[in-house]
């Protein structure tokens, strides 16, 4: 049984975190949820992609998506300053 899309369900954001629904606009084909995620974070989905989950915004909290993890500060400078791996020129 899927679960009851209403007004203050809990909802998470990959970014912002945990928010909850504060308004459904119901339309014909598809409703269009706008959830909040505090302090001015906020964000539209349908109801639709929310169930399916693969959005930005979803019913249970994800851990981070398989992205690549971040270099380190230092090798990012040195690929900055130092031209992607190259020597310097001298």
């Amino acid at each position: 049984m899927s679960k009851s899309i209403k007004q203050y369900t809990t909802v998470y954001h990959e970014v912002y975190g945990k928010g909850h629904i504060l308004s459904i606009t119901y339309r014909r084909q598809d409703n269009l949820l706008f959830c909040s995620f505090g302090k001015g974070k906020h964000g539209f989905i349908t109801e639709t992609q929310l169930r399916r989950g693969n959005g930005e915004i979803t019913l249970h909290r994800t851990g981070s998506k398989s992205r690549e993890p971040s270099a380190s500060l230092e090798d990012a400078l040195r690929e900055l300053l130092g031209g992607g791996g190259h020597p310097p020129m001298q």
